[in-house]
């Protein structure tokens, strides 16, 4: 202690030191005494021992008294020490609570961050109302805001170009630095990802939380609330959440602009959900600006403006601003003496009182080298170039070729460049650089050219062209408008197609990125970013995302041999492997996916094909374009992991597994021979659809298609769910693991965007159907088996079905039960279903009977719907929610009026065994029925009788699903409405498997001097090497190589060999010997 105190410099410090010192002193007197009572020996008389017991009562009695003092002076000191500790305290608690302010404020920006805001979406390219001008419009707006008892939505309308998101700019402006703007939203053609309603909500959203620091708080709930699918969040109730309710007791203003500029069915949206949200936040107001759309009117007539006409002529106030605007541009030209104060005067009147107008002849006489001749020319009564904004477009135009002209070629080569620059403008579908379109088109004059268009285009500071007004891009698109300067869009986006297929073929390379090891994954690569920007131009960037969509725009390219041409020459030089190279840097092999299928689903594949052998004359379809583009696609789709998680895995892992007679295979043996050799567990080809998708290794008992029917998802026995490619049969990525028991139901939400499934753990799952990630927690409350979910006809609920013979809603987005279970019945709870309006639950049950439920209440609707002599395992609603059908274990269908529940003339009957799945055609006049006979069948519902005979091909159709967009439901076959698995454990029969003892079997089938020494996947040199679920083989030095599922169980079981090669537990061997990984993977390259 004394040691501990001695090094602690303060008085207080002190003090307990000296009162220790002073306490060991006393001991040591005590101690002495004792010591010297005991060297006198025992006792030997009584009075000794009487004397030593009186002096050991007084040596205790004096150790109780030091003991005392000891510790009221250690009572005194610390009765001080706590004052001081108090003082300090109370010092730092103002501290303290602005560390606790700033830790709050990080809680909330870690929330906040979650939303995507639009920044192009706030108006940074407009400009505010010079100063004297708009003073009437903006003082009727100003009291509108400050009346609590007007109206809660003012509409500013007037034709294009008359000043009206300047205006509302400046109120947004004005309004957020006197702490009353909760945000804006300013939609804009120019910038194409703010035309829509995709980002309106994150945009306001996160501008409330930085203009009212109090909305903070609700806003983070919000965010919570609607827990990890906030991106996927239906529209209303994420404007709900996130904008009307922080705002319900607030006086602020919400600014709109340009609504007119937003997708007309989305605009629609925005409006409805706006209006019906007014009384929620009573002191709310929104202005909105737009043009005099006809859709909008009709919603907004009520709340148009009080004021006059932007842009009549009649009005003082009009002519006023225009003129000093006109004065304000033009005062330098006029101090220089360059222009006249009465040609400036004269301009202000030719312009008509429209701002667009006058700001577009203002910017050609600014930049003119000649501005008092260029303004001679406008006000020439004869040529009456300001009659109309068109005109003025069309003479800008004709201007900028004749000075682009100068030095630089003929007219038409001009006036060709500069159409063509227009469409990459106009056709963009994300704003491009001056760069980006040099590389796209192959030039180097856009910048030259943009420079003599700068009246009605703009550079950024990042050198992002945009165009100032969208009435020129209205202009260009209307050929009675533009004449000659007329773009077509069609053209315009097949000028696109090759140019994005050119600056590929010209940049493209091996190892772009220059990435130095194969060990590292590309999240794990701690400079990819600066990299993909260093060594991938913006306008490959662009090339490579959007080349599909410009040719599915352009209709195919139709009748363009260029862009089959180049496409063609894409593919078959290798260029496709580097394509996907930057797909993979870029984070978008779905979209590259997409991209393959759309131009599949428009069937322009069959028209190019035949372009294409038509302009090169070459012979033989197989090898066609057609059949490459599948190729690549099932290419990305059989090997979307390694090639989404790692750029050099696109050749160490996906080629050598790529079945030998795959294009992409053929192509890249010559280029990259370097590789490991998958010797015995390679197909020869890309299998056929399958009539088994392989996968699960055990029962299948759900399966679902998605909305598009692209997608399937099954839920397993092996307590995993899988997501599929409805055309090929692949399975799309690794399984969804997080089930703790078997998966019994899947389903897929309205947007195809979730699946959720139900379990044997009890438990609901939300999957992100798009990346296999669970979302949120599981959803608990079943005390049993949960075996059916199905999600409502808006995504917005999830009813299940359970063993514990309840039914239960929940809340797809937070996950929380909506109410408490529904009971009535007295058996297990087998199938459940929404109608298709969402209001009813139908449910079928072990009881043998069928209810009807109020989705809104959870009440039952009804008796119970009787008729069936066993277990009640499926039902369903038909399409227009009129008709119930239900399959039984009693062998039959019924079908039931949903009004009445009047059974449907007499029970469907040709299954031998129990019916275990039944699914309407979207057009409900079909039926199909999936049994434990191992027959599929349809019925025609109308008539209650079988279509056709019986498709035997199941093994046990537990769950059968029809795609959304599917023909009637004759015209499914079986293996479009099912999928079977055989697993390992069941099969026996000895055409499949055969077993070898050790690796001596395999020697007929070996290099005889291929010498084999620990785990056969694990590379030479590397030791301590697994193999994880998701199929990668690590070792400590990082990421090795990457295992399709179907070669996994071979590759860690050498003792199995597989007959035939395309069995899930196929044997599979892997040769090393011109392996390459690390930091040399680059040397796969020959």
């Amino acid at each position: 202690m004394q040691d501990n105190l001695s090094r602690c410099p303060t008085a207080h410090s002190t003090a307990l030191l000296l009162a220790v010192n002073s306490y060991e002193q006393k001991l040591l007197n005590v101690l002495t005494k004792a010591r010297l009572a005991i060297s006198r020996g025992p006792p030997t008389a009584v009075w000794r021992q009487r004397a030593d017991k009186e002096e050991i009562i007084e040596l205790n009695r004096d150790v109780r008294i030091y003991w005392a003092d000891f510790m009221g002076a250690i009572s005194v000191q610390t009765h001080e020490t706590v004052h001081r500790i108090e003082r300090d305290v109370n010092r730092m608690r103002s501290g303290v609570n602005r560390v606790e302010l700033s830790v709050d404020s990080i809680g909330y920006n870690s929330h906040i961050k979650e939303l995507v805001p639009l920044s192009s979406a706030t108006g940074e390219d407009h400009d505010i109302c010079l100063h004297g001008t708009r003073t009437e419009v903006l003082d009727l707006i100003y009291q509108w805001v400050d009346d609590p008892n007007a109206p809660q939505l003012w509409w500013l309308t007037d034709v294009a170009g008359a000043g009206k998101s300047t205006i509302a700019k400046h109120l947004s402006t004005e309004w957020k630095h006197q702490g009353r703007l909760a945000g804006c939203y300013f939609f804009n053609k120019n910038r194409p990802e703010t035309t829509n309603k995709q980002g309106f909500c994150d945009t306001l959203a996160a501008q409330m939380a930085n203009n009212q620091p109090q909305l903070r708080s609700l806003i983070t709930h919000a965010i919570k609330e609607i827990g990890p699918i906030l991106s996927m969040c239906p529209f209303e109730e994420k404007l709900d959440k996130l904008v009307i309710q922080p705002m319900s007791n607030v006086a602020l203003v919400l600014v709109i602009d340009a609504l007119d500029e937003c997708d007309e069915r989305d605009r629609a949206i925005i409006l409805h959900k706006l209006l019906s949200s007014l009384p929620q936040a009573p002191q709310l107001k929104i202005l909105i600006t737009s043009r005099p759309e006809r859709d909008i009117a009709q919603l907004l007539e009520g709340y148009r403006s009080r004021t006059d006409s932007l842009h009549d002529v009649e009005f003082k106030s009009n002519r006023d601003d225009i003129a000093a605007f006109v004065e304000h541009k033009l005062r330098g030209l006029v101090r220089s003496s360059e222009l006249t104060n009465e040609g400036v005067d004269r301009l202000a009147k030719r312009v008509n009182c429209l701002f667009i107008l006058a700001s577009t002849a203002c910017k050609v006489v600014e930049e003119s080298p000649t501005p008092q001749g260029d303004l001679e020319e406008l006000l020439n009564p004869n040529q009456d170039l300001l009659r109309d904004i068109n005109t003025l477009y069309s003479t800008i135009l004709t201007r900028a070729c004749k000075g682009a002209q100068v030095g630089q070629g003929s007219g038409s080569k001009i006036w060709q460049l500069l159409i063509n620059v227009l469409k990459a403008i106009l056709a963009t579908t994300t704003p491009l650089t001056i760069s980006a379109i040099d590389g796209l088109l192959g030039i180097k004059n856009t910048k030259r050219l943009v420079e003599f268009l700068s009246s009605v285009l703009n550079v950024r500071p990042d050198g992002i062209v945009i165009i100032l007004h969208p009435t020129f891009r209205e202009f260009l698109e209307d050929q009675t408008k533009a004449g000659q300067f007329h773009i077509d869009m069609t053209d315009a986006h097949k000028l696109m197609a090759k140019g994005c297929l050119s600056i590929m073929k010209r940049e493209l390379c091996f190892n772009i990125c220059q990435l130095g090891s194969s060990f590292v994954l590309n999240r794990d690569v701690p400079d990819l970013n600066e990299k993909i920007s260093k060594h991938i131009s913006k306008g490959l960037q662009y090339g490579c995302v959007y080349w599909p969509d410009h040719i599915v725009n352009s209709n195919g390219a139709s009748g363009d041999c260029e862009v089959d041409r180049a496409l063609l020459q894409v593919i078959e030089d290798g260029s496709s492997l580097y394509w996907i190279e930057v797909m993979s840097a870029l984070g978008n092999i779905p979209k590259a996916i997409k991209g393959l299928q759309d131009i599949e689903k428009y069937h322009l594949v069959s028209l190019l094909v035949q372009r294409t052998y038509a302009c090169t004359n070459r012979a033989g379809k197989e090898r066609g374009l057609k059949a490459k583009i599948n190729d690549i696609k099932r290419f990305l789709i059989a090997f979307s992991t390694p090639i989404s998680e790692s750029i050099p895995h696109i050749y160490i892992s996906a080629i050598p597994f790529t079945p030998k007679k795959s294009y992409i295979r053929q192509g890249a043996e010559a280029l990259f021979p370097n590789t490991m050799s998958v010797f015995i567990g390679c197909t020869e080809n890309w299998p056929e659809p399958p009539q088994e998708w392989l996968g699960h290794t055990s029962e299948v008992n759900s399966i679902a298609f998605s909305p598009d029917g692209r997608h399937v998802a099954s839920g397993s026995k092996d307590k995993t769910i899988r997501l599929w490619d409805a055309e090929t049969g692949q399975p799309l990525g690794e399984p969804l693991r997080g089930h703790s028991g078997t998966v019994w139901s899947v389903a897929f939400s309205p947007d195809g965007r979730r699946v959720v499934s139900g379990s044997k753990d009890k438990t609901i799952r939300l999957w992100d159907a798009g990346t296999g990630q669970t979302l949120g927690e599981p959803l608990q409350g079943h005390s049993a088996n949960v075996v059916s979910v199905v999600f409502s006809p808006d995504g917005r609920r999830i009813v299940s079905g359970s063993w514990d013979e309840t039914i239960r809603l929940w809340d797809a987005k937070t996950g929380q039960a909506l109410r408490k279970p529904l009971r009535g019945h007295s058996g297990y709870v087998w199938s459940v279903a929404f109608s298709p309006d969402g209001r009813r639950i139908v449910s079928g049950s072990s009881d043998n009977t069928i209810r009807l439920w109020d989705a809104g209440t959870g009440q039952p609707l009804g008796e119970s719907l009787r008729g069936h002599s066993d277990y009640v395992s499926s039902v369903a609603f038909s399409p227009d929610g009129s008709r119930i059908v239900s399959g039984s274990r009693d062998k039959t269908i019924r079908l039931w009026d949903a009004g009445t529940g009047r059974p449907l003339g007499e029970p469907l009957q040709a299954h031998s065994d129990d019916v275990w799945s039944m699914a309407s055609s979207p057009d409900g006049r079909h039926i199909i029925s999936g049994s434990g006979d191992s027959t599929i069948q349809p019925w025609d519902s109308e008539i209650g009788q079988q279509l056709r005979n019986q498709s035997p091909g199941n093994t046990d159709p537990a769950s059968v699903a029809i795609p959304s967009n599917s023909g009637p439901v004759s015209t499914l076959s079986p293996q479009e409405c099912s999928i079977s698995n055989t697993p390992h454990t069941k099969t026996h029969d000895s055409r499949r498997f055969v077993g070898i003892s050790g690796l001596r079997g395999l020697s007929s089938l070996m290099d005889p001097d291929l010498q084999v020494s620990g785990p056969h996947f694990a590379p030479p040199g590397f030791f301590d090497c697994s193999i994880s679920e998701d199929g990668w083989v690590s070792s400590s030095d990082g990421v090795l190589y990457w295992v399709p599922p179907h070669n996994r169980y071979g590759l860690q079981h050498s003792h199995i060999l597989t007959i035939p090669t395309d069995s899930s537990f196929r044997a599979t061997w892997i040769d090393f010997i011109h392996f390459h990984c690390g930091t040399s993977w680059v040397k796969c390259r020959k």
